[in-house]
């Protein structure tokens, strides 16, 4: 249910506005920090002596520890305004941050991470509330925002990783990243203060989480979404987490500063993410992934022939971005029209299978990897996108069908 803004619509726009790009910076930063451990692979394996495969443990702590965070906390969103979970979890993260800045090994250091990632879901908060506050009809829209800002997040926080961690080591850029939280806190509180938030039911935390359990029953559109994006999602991290690997090595043999560089190739994608919003609103999001499942499979199968030509590796990694944010643009405003009543609690469910994926891709990534380079990697991926178009043709059919019974519905009324 929309609450109704303290003011005329012209000032309404231009504070939904304002308020819009607070929430996608704070949305970015929070983000970014769950991607730190890729872009300091190397740097954190030289560290601590270790062989790279095994510091690769710890980008997969911190996306478990974020799938798992969304589920025990995100769902508090529809009992709690998100300005006050925000800014405790903030506060949380930026101490969790300090902590993993101090580890003296690998295993202190995952764990450490995975406590990160518990917190670090603020992104998650606040997309339901960007959907809730959108002016009528701009829902997806804004969606697409706070999607592509999340981009810019774990692009940017690469590319100021790799960038930062020659000259100040990899412990103080994590320290920077917790000061750059803790930086976000007061302009969040104070664009979710002016913000025309819905009043929050008094259900308990214990419900809320079963609620949650329970809408995977409920909503089809909910799960068909889950299954979708976990798919994409794990090719996307897959990619990216051993393109760390691959450029490092020979015969790229580029530097941490010069792979970071590269991350402006993802970077590059967010620009185009917000238009994929009108997209959705004019065509639907199904059709939409359908679209980009194929153009995802195409920039797999391209990664078997330009693993060692840079151009056309370029263009497969900015290809796998773009096409992750649009599927992931098109289910997350498929599931939050579906279930408009439990937004947050929906979202969770949501993004636990995202992030779980992200996690599955994070594991496969560096073994393919070890096994035979690029290839194994590129075999992989190709494979759950194959998968992926065959559970979007599920998705189709069963959405038409729900469509030809609502007709016959309407028909029989009438």
């Amino acid at each position: 249910m929309k609450a109704v803004a303290r003011s005329t619509p012209s000032q309404q726009g231009r504070t939904w506005g304002l308020a819009l790009s607070v929430l996608a910076v704070s949305a970015s930063t929070a983000v970014s920090v769950i991607y730190i451990p890729q872009a300091l692979l190397t740097a954190m394996a030289t560290s601590f002596g270790a062989p790279a495969i095994a510091t690769a443990s710890v980008a997969t702590a911190v996306q478990i520890g974020y799938a798992c965070g969304i589920f025990l906390f995100v769902p508090l969103a529809d009992r709690v305004h998100p300005r006050r979970q925000v800014s405790v979890q903030s506060l949380a993260l930026a101490a969790t941050l300090m902590c993993c800045a101090a580890m003296p090994s690998i295993i202190g250091l995952a764990a450490s991470f995975f406590a990160a990632g518990l917190v670090a879901n603020i992104a998650q908060v606040l997309i339901p509330a960007v959907s809730t506050l959108a002016p009528e009809g701009k829902a997806a829209t804004a969606t697409g925002t706070m999607v592509g800002a999340l981009l810019l997040g774990v692009f940017g926080g690469r590319i100021v990783s790799s960038v930062l961690s020659d000259s100040i080591g990899w412990r103080f850029v994590v320290l920077l990243f917790a000061g750059m939280v803790l930086a976000t806190v007061p302009f969040t509180r104070r664009a979710l203060d002016v913000a025309w938030m819905p009043s929050a039911p008094s259900a308990k935390y214990r419900a809320l989480l079963s609620d949650t359990l329970r809408l995977a029953t409920r909503s089809p559109e909910l799960i068909e979404s889950a299954v979708l994006q976990f798919l994409v999602f794990a090719v996307f991290n897959m990619f990216w987490t051993v393109s760390v690997l691959h450029l490092t090595a020979e015969p790229y043999g580029w530097s941490i500063l010069q792979v970071g560089m590269f991350g402006f190739v993802g970077l590059s994608a967010a620009l185009v993410t917000p238009l994929f919003g009108p997209a959705i609103e004019r065509f639907g999001p199904v059709p939409v992934i359908g679209v980009a499942l194929v153009v995802l499979l195409c920039a797999c199968i391209s990664a078997f022939f330009d693993a060692y030509v840079l151009v056309g590796l370029a263009l497969t990694m900015f290809v796998v971005t773009l096409v992750n944010q649009a599927v992931q643009t098109s289910n997350q405003s498929r599931v939050l029209a579906a279930n408009e009543n439990s937004a947050a609690r929906a979202n969770t469910l949501f993004m636990v299978g995202v992030f779980m994926g992200g996690s599955v891709g994070a594991v496969i990534a560096p073994v393919a990897y070890e096994l035979g380079g690029m290839t194994p990697v590129a075999a992989s991926a190709s494979l759950l996108v194959t998968v992926g178009i065959g559970a979007w043709g599920v998705v189709r059919a069963r959405q038409n069908r729900r469509g030809q019974s609502h007709r016959e519905s309407v028909c029989l009324v009438q």
